[in-house]
């Protein structure tokens, strides 16, 4: 399966495709058994503090109606990537304990917003 890139003509860069692709292959192959659809946009903008930034957006859907959203902002493309997609997989870890707990420690740190 291939991710989806869109965003601005940086999104038309072979060199972030193929980072952005690289990413999203490793994260697969870390949940093999689960069906995940992945998306990424990257596009630049302007940060009133920070000056220009390069913004990367991951979503990742899985079958099961779940969605993990990460969006990260850094000076260069590379950074913006590889720190998204860290904080996917930190995300990621997160769902899988909860899915291994027992339902009723699930819902309580659900209702307590960890």
């Amino acid at each position: 399966m291939s991710v989806k890139v869109t965003g601005d003509t940086l999104a038309l860069d072979k060199k972030i495709r193929h980072a952005i692709e690289r990413q999203a292959d490793l994260i697969r192959e870390r949940i093999p058994q689960q069906n995940v659809e992945m998306s990424a946009k990257i596009a630049e903008e302007f940060d009133p503090l920070n000056g220009h930034r390069i913004r990367c957006e991951v979503v990742a859907a899985f079958a099961d109606r779940q969605q993990v959203i990460v969006r990260e902002a850094r000076k260069t493309a590379d950074e913006a990537i590889a720190s998204a997609f860290r904080g996917l997989n930190a995300k990621l870890k997160r769902l899988r304990i909860r899915a291994q707990m027992p339902a009723p420690a699930a819902n309580a740190l659900r209702a307590i917003g960890s």
